[in-house]
C-alpha cells in the first residue's frame, strides 16, 4: 500500500469519526485519532513514540492502539517504540499505519462501538514524561 493512499484513507476515516476536539464517540474513531496523532506529533515535531518529549505527546496513543487493538497492531506498536533514527521509524509507522487500517477493515463494527475512554487515558505518570538528559546528546 502506498504511503498516498494511507494518508489519504486515514485523513478521510478521521473526517469521518473523529470530532474537532476531544475523545471520539466510536472506538474506530478513537483509534483513528490515535494513530493520526502519532503520525502528526512525527511529521511535524519529530516526536517518537518512547524517546524524549515522544513519551508526554506520543505514548499514550500508542498504549492505547496496542491496547485496544489485536496482536499485529500490538507488534507494531513495540517495534516503533524506542526507535530513535528518523528513517527507521519512518518505516516502523507506516507499518503500524498499515496495521490499524487493516484492523479496522476486518472489524467494520467499530465504527459504532461506542467509546467511553479517551487515549490520554492510557498515559502512565511514571514513563511518560519527557527525559530531557536524553535529548541532551542530540545537541552535543
Amino acid at each position: 500500500m502506498s504511503i498516498k493512499i494511507i494518508e489519504d484513507r486515514l485523513n478521510d476515516l478521521f473526517e469521518e469519526l473523529v470530532p474537532a476536539s476531544g475523545k471520539a464517540d466510536t472506538l474506530a474513531g478513537e483509534i483513528v485519532r490515535a494513530i493520526c496523532r502519532i503520525g502528526y506529533r512525527n511529521w511535524n515535531d519529530g516526536d517518537h513514540l518512547g524517546v524524549g518529549y515522544g513519551r508526554w505527546t506520543t505514548n499514550p496513543a500508542g498504549r492505547f492502539l496496542a491496547k485496544k487493538c489485536d496482536d499485529a497492531v500490538a507488534h507494531c506498536v513495540g517495534d516503533a517504540w524506542g526507535i530513535r533514527d528518523d528513517d527507521a521509524y519512518d518505516e516502523a509507522l507506516d507499518d503500524l499505519e498499515i496495521a490499524v487500517l487493516n484492523y479496522l477493515d476486518a472489524n467494520p463494527e467499530l465504527k459504532t462501538t461506542p467509546n467511553d475512554e479517551d487515549m490520554f487515558d492510557s498515559r502512565d505518570p511514571y514513563e511518560d514524561t519527557d527525559d530531557y538528559d536524553d535529548d541532551d546528546e542530540d545537541w552535543d
